[in-house]
């Protein structure tokens, strides 16, 4: 591709591949903390760098290359604790303990993926802290002391440096663009060159507005000339989230006025001025000339426990019913606002059909592509407590007002913005957009996979085009080294199930201590490899084949510990010649398929045996075929 000269992407590439070469020495630390000697340590670190899969990640500018290294870096910590646990409060215990936890806040800020490293540091935290519960010879005072150590490490450190990297990303990231639209809105007019803080104040009679939705992802409030398929079969009003011309709506008239406790008041004979809290009021859609209609009549199209909201001509007969009249509640305006009337940015407000009773909302569903283009829902809710609902689905705010009668103010001297209501949206944001990453049954297997599929590397996946004048990579891993984790990880519980029946049949040959220290380092690599695998079959997210890398790391490590135990017990005197195989082996097939890690640019018939899997898409498109 062609980038803009100001975008350094060769050193954006370099920052990434210097995490990916961070894995081998973490690899081999933690394995020394964990007594595996040298020689398979230094193996573990080899796995590490032979992996073809690994090291493609880190060639590209990714989220994955850092997290990849913050999750190792987090697992070395976990091992250099975990051999300090018998010096409680001593200088190198508290070095690691914090160390800990600093590596826990960098692992969870890279990707959410980290995660599943805090779960492994807690359940073996939780491990120790019962362990000392049911020792009878820890003082209660020692014990409160170990608990009150491992909030402040593991829990405040790392949730302080979690927001610190959004503190200093909304620091680094002042200028706006229309990805700040979900933000609050004194969020966004701090922004530079942002386009909405200069604004006339009032909106009255004759102003033209942009309604937007507190619904994430809802947008605009919206209308086009094309017809719901059934119900009314009128004008469609929809959630859009792009400005343009559709989205305004004109404010043509107060038609009558109606107190806050749902009475009727006098008529009122003005046409003019501020709209305020229970004026009525009929929006207008400019480019289309219809009103804004609350159809009580029909079902919403897709939610139907709502009515059907419209637009329609203002000579049709559903006019006379005056369905296209919308009571205006303010509902708890910015305080420098808080004056009645409804102002841009800083006044959240209810739109109620006068005749209808029923509250315009977006209901948080989509309309359907074929005549709804996917755009969000927009219905009335005739539920008994909607009228005081102050829920995001039933809120709305003046985005944009024009106005000519009046000049512009700078309206962020209004709005009130604070850093924790800021980190909260924009982490319930990344949330909901994770959340609608749905799967593409078209694109599975091809660019998207089941996690079933991950640990045997039954899909890689093609990173690029594939045409022969393409430099071509594949993401996929040294089979040796995956197939190889994929038994070790999955025939470890049906090892420890057969441990279990050999103990209590007394037939066990372990050592007391020999076990523990055993069975304890298995279960950190071992759960992690778990924690960070198990978790995607409950996702309902879409999932690709990268998502695997973290587990792989732990199951490269852990299959290197059981080799080394195997070893020396079984074969004490092979050592050497495993260590030499084995490695000589992964090395030989990480060059085979190296071509495919650093970019081939001929055309992909020229290269030989690649694919090992009649389900690698190597020379053909399986999806096509």
């Amino acid at each position: 591709g062609e980038y803009p000269p100001y975008v350094n992407y060769v050193f954006m590439r370099m920052f990434n591949a210097a995490f990916g070469i961070t894995l081998a020495p973490l690899a081999y630390l933690t394995c020394r903390q964990l007594r595996m000697p040298v020689g398979f340590a230094a193996m573990a670190g080899l796995f590490v760098t032979m992996d073809n899969a690994l090291c493609v990640i880190s060639r590209f500018i990714l989220l994955d290359a850092p997290l990849l290294a913050f999750t190792a870096f987090a697992l070395m910590m976990l091992a250099c604790f975990y051999r300090q646990r018998r010096q409680a409060f001593s200088a190198g215990w508290w070095r690691f303990l914090l160390m800990t936890g600093v590596s826990l806040g960098l692992v969870a800020s890279a990707k959410w993926v980290g995660m599943f490293a805090v779960a492994l540091v807690g359940a073996y935290t939780i491990y120790e802290l019962y362990e000392m519960f049911c020792d009878t010879h820890v003082p209660v005072h020692v014990y409160l002391k170990h608990w009150a150590a491992r909030i402040v490490a593991l829990i405040v450190i790392p949730l302080s440096i979690y927001m610190l990297t959004f503190k200093i990303h909304f620091m680094v990231l002042n200028r706006y663009n229309n990805s700040a639209n979900f933000m609050p809105m004194g969020f966004q007019t701090k922004l530079i060159g942002n386009p909405i803080s200069q604004q006339p104040y009032d909106v009255e009679t004759g102003s033209s507005i942009r309604l937007q939705s507190h619904v994430s992802g809802a947008g605009y409030l919206h209308s086009h000339t094309h017809q719901y398929p059934a119900g009314s079969m009128r004008q469609q009003v929809t959630g859009y989230g792009y400005a343009d011309g559709n989205n305004l709506w004109n404010v043509q008239r107060r038609l009558a006025a109606e107190n806050v406790d749902g009475t009727r008041g006098a008529m009122s004979e003005a046409i003019s001025g501020p709209i305020g809290h229970g004026d009525v009021i009929a929006l207008h859609h400019n480019s289309t000339n219809t009103y804004l209609y609350a159809d009580t009549g029909h079902e919403a199209p897709v939610s139907k426990q709502f009515k059907e909201v419209s637009a329609v001509k203002a000579d049709s007969a559903e006019a006379a019913r005056l369905n296209m009249l919308w009571v205006v509640e303010i509902v708890n305006p910015e305080k420098r606002m808080d004056d009645g009337h409804v102002h841009p940015l800083g006044t959240p407000l209810r739109l109620r059909s006068l005749m209808g009773n029923c509250v315009l909302m977006a209901s948080g569903d989509r309309l359907d592509k074929n005549w709804g283009w996917g755009q969000a829902e927009i219905a009335c809710s005739s539920s008994p407590d909607a009228r005081t609902q102050t829920g995001s689905k039933y809120l709305w705010t003046v985005e944009r007002h024009i106005n000519k009668a009046q000049k512009s103010v700078n309206l962020g001297q209004y709005m009130s913005s604070s850093f924790l209501r800021d980190f909260a949206v924009l982490n319930r944001q990344m949330w909901l957009t994770n959340n609608a990453l749905i799967p593409d049954h078209d694109k599975h297997n091809v660019l998207e996979s089941d996690p079933l599929s991950w640990p045997f590397m039954i899909y890689p996946m093609r990173m690029v085009g594939w045409d022969d004048a393409s430099i071509k990579y594949l993401e996929i891993g040294n089979p040796l080294l995956w197939w190889g984790s994929a038994v070790a990880c999955l025939l470890f519980p049906v090892q420890v199930l057969y441990w279990l029946v050999c103990w209590r049949r007394r037939c066990l040959a372990w050592r007391a201590n020999e076990f523990r220290s055993y069975i304890e380092g298995a279960a950190i690599l071992w759960g992690g490899w778990f924690l960070h695998y198990a978790p995607f079959f409950a996702m309902g997210r879409v999932t690709y084949l990268h998502h695997f890398l973290p587990s792989l790391y732990f199951g490269i490590l852990f299959m290197t510990y059981q080799m080394y135990f195997a070893t020396s017990w079984y074969a004490p005197r092979s050592t050497r010649s495993v260590l030499v195989i084995l490695s000589a082996a992964a090395v030989g097939v990480f060059w085979w398929f190296s071509p495919l890690t650093f970019g081939w640019d001929k055309p992909i018939k020229d290269l030989w045996g690649m694919e090992w899997v009649s389900s690698w898409p190597v020379y053909e498109d399986k999806l096509a075929i």
